[in-house]
């Protein structure tokens, strides 16, 4: 606790700590006619480094306060007007600047500018939060998983699940695409893939109608790097790094960009052991009355995996300009991931009185290959300089899965003798999901303050898992029928959205609806036991942001989501981890439907305060329960709740401490309220908690750059779940080398080795601790290499990628 109230102190330091008295820096800012223009973008600059930001007023005045002497450059962006740059600006004493008139032209993209030269670690926008991977010195030699697990308002807990501000309903996507993968089997996919092939992660809580509608906690989108200088360049990677165990990892991508096309390829390769060490109490008890809820029953288990991920990631693709008006492009992206996990579980059988029954231990064997592709073509047309474009998108995309599991369980007594036969398990569980989909975006600006947006989406998914099961009898293996099965899912999903955006003096509006029509089929094979549903549904959005004056702003935000259960959640096979625990799916669970308002206020484009409410109607959880046909048996599924009811205040801060020291904050304080019934066990129950994600930024003489990190979670509640708090400090150093065309990076991760969760679980009957310990605490070294023309072309953009994305967010969408 000391050592906690030290680093929160210190952490707490930039916000209360008092501005050097240095020189004062102050202009004003007109447009023609010398109008004054307010809420232009200032940044002053040393060299490349940025050393105040500030917005001007309604008068057009701005003011950087304090200013250490020295030479500056100032940048100046503003909408509807020319950018504007200075440069020898001279600090030696306060310092009152003539007046800097615009040249007025067609609206800019702010955030364009603000880090072209220095991205800070994570990005804070009107909609959104963007943590920039490669920029950041904390993710070199990192595992996509680990970024995800330490970036504000993101948790990741022992059964994988995501989470997005207490939401555990988030939807990952990858390059603009959302990913069928959930729970366990997306974990292994993010834990195989480096953070070197990854640009920067989008954390979105309130997606709007362009989006598609699953995903009632938000989406989180990972997206791959992809180079835009002009000539050829690339860059070399490597790495290592020891937790606990060794960890290596190596990659290259190459790009060529000239007037016509543009080609790029990459590759990244990762070794990465990793450990999971679960301990559990699990309690049977006595719900006679007057027992007072006594165990008849307890396991005491201790369940230690060692995996060793053996990742490859790549991609390569073409942009080709048919016209200046024209642009087709194709991209094919390929990942594998094998790896052979050794699992041991030692568990000893109690008694009521704590007796020592019998002992049993639980020796795995497995071998696992995780394996994806996909292939997109699309093609842009603009269709003249009034902004009018269509995109359109074909994808196919392969999600596969080759396991071999092999268990063996000996029993022994008390005193060390056989107390039951050894159990011989071992298991085939083969799946692949294919996704074909088509979509187009069309995008009208009528004039400089209307304007339309419009799509057209299908998607077609078939899910096929066939799993066997076989156990030893008489020395040969036999199918168990009873539990393997072939799982069959078929799902089609036709979508179409509008959005009308109008911009009237202060006002910025939006008003969207999405409808998507829903059908699934699901068929188990061995049963012979069939489903069928259609359903459609309107998803409408609302976005309104007022600019009180040149440094205020006002924002509310309204949508309705849907959360579909995926195959892995609806298919009931049984996926084991010893013979008392196993994962199933609920074949009978439905879709769960999310509303959510949010009212914000932005103060200078870097402070921004956001209050949310949402209802998640029949919320879909994931709950570890006593099996109801078996005795002394824990199943880890999926069960809707009748609802979850959230609430709470979101900050996100960007102050400039000095011209050397940056910070940003993230803090998320929310009530969470849950209630259903579930094994047996009626909820009706909340609690308040918060998180704290707080990263400082030093920058050292001799191109040198220093990074720490603190992120803090409150114990929180997860339906039938009480997670106690736990907290990671993260340190990380870099020096530039051969005019910064290579980069040494040291960092260490969880350092006090505190971030690893804990949580009790509690039903009629039931009761169980944990503690999930792993391979959190981590120290990497990696060294980059970049050559060939630094040369800086021009963004494509791409209707339903991050520039139109952008877009709506300076619209207060």
């Amino acid at each position: 606790m000391y050592k906690l109230i030290s680093l929160l102190l210190i952490f707490l330091a930039p916000h209360v700590l008092p501005a050097q008295q240095d020189a004062r820096l102050t202009g004003t800012v007109t447009g023609p006619q010398q109008k004054p223009v307010a809420g232009a973008n200032l940044i002053l600059l040393r060299d490349t480094l940025i050393v105040k930001m500030s917005v001007t007023d309604d008068s057009g005045r701005f003011e950087f306060d304090p200013v250490p002497a020295g030479t500056y450059s100032l940048k100046i962006t503003a909408t509807g007007f020319t950018g504007y740059v200075q440069h020898g600006i001279a600090v030696e004493h306060s310092l009152a600047l003539p007046a800097i008139a615009l040249t007025e032209e067609g609206a800019d993209e702010l955030e364009a500018v603000t880090f072209k030269d220095i991205k800070q670690p994570v990005e804070v926008y009107a909609d959104r939060i963007v943590v920039n991977v490669d920029n950041s010195i904390g993710s070199a030699g990192a595992s996509v998983m680990e970024v995800l697990q330490r970036s504000p308002g993101v948790n990741v807990d022992n059964n994988d699940r995501i989470s997005l501000k207490g939401n555990q309903a988030a939807a990952v996507w990858i390059d603009g695409k959302p990913s069928p993968l959930q729970g366990q089997d997306l974990a292994t996919v993010l834990r195989g893939m480096p953070a070197g092939s990854v640009d920067k992660i989008e954390i979105i809580t309130n997606p709007g109608a362009r989006f598609d509608a699953a995903g009632s906690g938000g989406i989180i989108n990972i997206k791959l790097k992809k180079d835009k200088r002009l000539g050829w360049n690339g860059a070399l990677t490597g790495n290592f790094g020891h937790g606990k165990y060794m960890k290596y990892g190596a990659g290259f991508n190459l790009n060529y960009r000239d007037k016509k096309i543009n080609l790029y390829a990459n590759y990244n390769y990762a070794m990465r052991y990793w450990f999971n060490h679960l301990m559990l109490d699990r309690r049977f008890l006595d719900t006679a009355a007057g027992q007072g809820g006594k165990h008849l029953f307890r396991y005491d288990q201790d369940n230690y995996a060692v995996f060793n991920f053996r990742n490859h990631t790549g991609n390569v693709g073409i942009d080709y300009y048919l016209t200046d008006k024209t642009i087709l492009g194709a991209a094919f992206n390929a990942g594998a991931n094998k790896f052979e996990p050794e699992v041991n579980n030692r568990s000893r059988a109690l008694g009521p009185d704590d007796a020592l029954l019998y002992h049993f231990n639980t020796a795995g064997a497995h071998d696992n290959l995780y394996y994806n592709y996909s292939a997109n073509v699309n093609l842009r047309h603009q269709f003249s300089s009034s902004g009018r474009s269509l995109s359109a998108d074909l994808d196919y995309a392969a999600f596969g899965n080759r396991t071999r599991q092999n268990f063996r369980t000996t029993y022994t007594g008390p005193d060390g003798s056989q107390y039951l036969p050894d159990y011989y398990l071992k298991s085939i569980l083969d799946g692949i999901t294919s996704i074909r989909s088509v979509k187009a975006d069309y995008n009208h600006p009528f004039n400089s303050k209307w304007k339309m947006d419009l799509g057209l989406k299908s998607s077609f998914t078939v899910a096929d898992n066939n799993p066997l099961f076989y156990e030893l009898e008489n020395g040969s293996y036999v199918l168990d029928t009873k539990r393997s099965n072939h799982f069959i899912y078929n799902e089609n999903i036709n979508a179409g959205y509008i959005n009308v955006h109008q911009n009237i003096e202060k006002w910025s509006t939006q008003l969207g609806v999405r409808v998507e029509n829903t059908n699934a089929h699901w068929e188990q094979l061995t049963t012979q036991q069939q489903f069928n549903t259609s359903y459609t549904q309107l998803f409408p959005s609302l976005a309104a942001q007022y600019h009180v004056t040149g440094k205020h702003d006002i924002g509310l935000t309204f949508s309705r989501r849907i959360e579909r259960p995926n195959y892995q959640q609806l298919n009931p096979f049984k996926f084991f981890v010893d013979k008392t625990t196993y994962r199933e799916g609920y074949p009978y669970l439905n879709p769960a439907s999310f509303y959510s308002a949010e009212l914000s206020h932005t103060y200078q484009q870097r402070f921004i305060t956001s209050f949310v409410y949402g209802i998640n109607k029949g919320f879909i959880a994931e709950v570890i329960q006593p099996s109801e046909s078996e005795d002394s048996v824990t199943v880890q599924t999926n069960k809707n709740m009748k609802q979850m009811i959230f609430a709470g205040i979101n900050g996100s801060y960007s102050p400039k401490i000095t011209s050397w020291w940056s910070n940003v904050t993230n803090f998320q304080a929310y009530y969470a309220h849950y209630d259903g019934d579930i094994a047996q066990t009626p909820l009706s129950k909340g609690r308040p908690a918060f998180n704290v994600y707080t990263n400082n930024t030093f920058m050292l003489p001799y191109d040198m750059s220093m990074e720490l990190g603190l992120n803090y979670r409150s114990r929180e509640l997860y339906a039938y779940m009480d997670v106690r708090a736990n907290w990671m400090l993260n340190f990380g150093v870099q020096k530039h080398f051969w005019d910064k065309k290579a980069t040494l990076r040291l960092n260490i991760q969880d350092i006090f080795f505190t971030g690893y969760p804990r949580a009790t679980s509690e039903y009629t009957g039931y009761h169980e601790d944990f503690v999930a310990e792993r391979e959190t605490r981590v120290a990497t070294l990696a060294f980059t290499y970049r050559f060939g023309s630094n040369t800086v072309a021009p963004v494509r953009k791409r209707a339903g990628g991050a520039e139109e994305e952008k877009g709506r967010a300076q619209q207060g969408a």
